[in-house]
């Protein structure tokens, strides 16, 4: 949509934009947690350890938008399970419209097919799309992660 040059004032706006980040969230999980330690998120006796017992960190960003680990599930099966129902109640959660909201799986090396068809099947009327992580995250992040992220779909608000 054309929005007209001055036809918002700087607080219009600004109140706008905390509208939309209020419905921003995401959860992604790690396969690997080598690339975690060679890019100085995670020690390497944490690595090693979780490697030995298949931890698959669950991940977020934080209000000051650094990633953290907000909790730990055996297995990369559970992990997936875990993210998709997570994400699912989060995204019902927000007062939103099932046709209002975007919601993107970004993954690497082809992992996340599952997550998308369990999403679509429990949010049909939602805006999908599916990328792959940019080249600096997935080398943090390795192959096979996943993300889900979810908003409000811009492209529908009312201006």
């Amino acid at each position: 949509k054309m929005i007209e040059k001055d036809s918002y004032s700087p607080e219009e706006i600004i109140a706008k934009l905390a509208e939309i980040r209020s419905t921003v969230d995401e959860l992604f999980i790690v396969d690997d947690l080598n690339n975690l330690c060679r890019g100085g998120r995670l020690s390497n006796a944490s690595a090693f350890i979780g490697s030995l017992l298949n931890i698959k960190p669950l991940l977020t960003f934080n209000d000051e938008a650094k990633i953290v680990a907000y909790d730990k599930v055996r297995s990369m099966k559970r992990a997936v399970k875990k993210i998709e129902k997570e994400s699912l109640e989060k995204i019902k959660s927000l007062d939103i419209p099932e046709d209002k909201l975007r919601i993107l799986i970004l993954q690497s090396n082809d992992a996340a097919e599952e997550v998308m068809n369990y999403l679509k099947a429990e949010v049909p009327k939602a805006v999908f799309e599916m990328d792959e992580f940019s080249p600096v995250i997935a080398t943090y992040l390795g192959e096979k992660s996943i993300g889900i992220t979810w908003m409000i779909d811009v492209e529908q608000m009312e201006f």
